[in-house]
């Protein structure tokens, strides 16, 4: 196993990004099979206390000539082959669980077909493969990736029900903002609502101030937690603690990020 650091890993994602639909069919299959995708962990960080809450993992991908595939791409292309989206989900998720070194949160990002690939009941392996984690010193928290139609959302609240009865917890991405299928009882059901700075600052700053004081206020009375992506200044960072957001995530902590693993050869 080989380990990017940061700077090998910054050199590496310079290159332009290779468009999966360019790959020939064998060369994508690689990129399952031959397991040529590594993760990193971006840290998450109490507000008031700047204190490591933990970590949420991302994923990278490459071609087979080292050059980087985006990842959403790679998942939109996978999807006229279900089953081999889930397999590549299925190990990714293994991966990003096995070398996670710290303690606290490990969010994981999951998106509904990739879930639902693997079976639409109890015996799906996802519940199985969260439900192995659920009393050691991380807490597996799922970030539902979001989605806008009618029908999605019926499915999404399948998915958020079927996660937590098997223990496992949920935060929400990008609460009452993009996510058209937003609605009272996901918010209920999540641990974490997520909301981007910089999505907030396309908005007119009223009504941006507006937003999350919303937020904050309803999630503070249900015992859910707020969580800021995004957040890449200090002027972030001071905002972030005027409207009492619990915790942060983005590039101003970047300095604690961890290397990318890979299982590339």
């Amino acid at each position: 196993m080989n380990a990017f650091n940061q700077s090998e890993m910054g050199a590496l994602l310079l290159e332009r990004e290779v468009e999966p639909r360019d790959l020939p069919p064998h060369e994508l299959l690689d990129v399952v099979m031959a397991r040529q995708f590594g993760t990193d962990y971006q840290p998450i960080v109490d507000v008031q206390s700047t204190e490591m809450l933990g970590y949420q993992a991302h994923a990278h991908f490459w071609a087979r000539n080292g050059r980087p595939l985006d990842a959403h791409k790679l998942q939109t292309n996978l999807r006229k082959n279900p089953l081999l989206l889930f397999h590549l989900e299925l190990e990714l998720k293994k991966l990003q669980i096995a070398k996670f070194p710290g303690e606290g949160w490990l969010m994981l990002n999951l998106d509904m077909e990739s879930f639902f690939a693997g079976g639409e009941d109890t015996t799906n392996p996802f519940l199985a493969l969260f439900g192995e984690h659920a009393w050691s010193e991380r807490e597996i928290v799922i970030n539902v990736m979001q989605h806008h139609s009618m029908h999605d959302a019926f499915r999404i609240h399948h998915m958020m029900d079927l996660l937590q009865q098997s223990g496992t917890s949920v935060a929400l991405e990008d609460a009452g903002l993009s996510w058209g299928m937003f609605s009272l009882s996901a918010f209920l059901d999540a641990v974490i609502v997520k909301f981007s700075s910089r999505a907030l600052l396309e908005l007119d700053g009223k009504a941006a101030q507006a937003m999350v004081d919303w937020l904050v206020s309803a999630a503070r009375k249900i015992g859910v937690q707020t969580l800021m992506t995004d957040v890449d200044t200090c002027a972030a960072l001071d905002w972030a603690r005027k409207m009492r957001v619990d915790c942060v995530q983005g590039r101003l902590f970047s300095k604690h990020n961890l290397h990318v693993h890979s299982l590339l050869n």
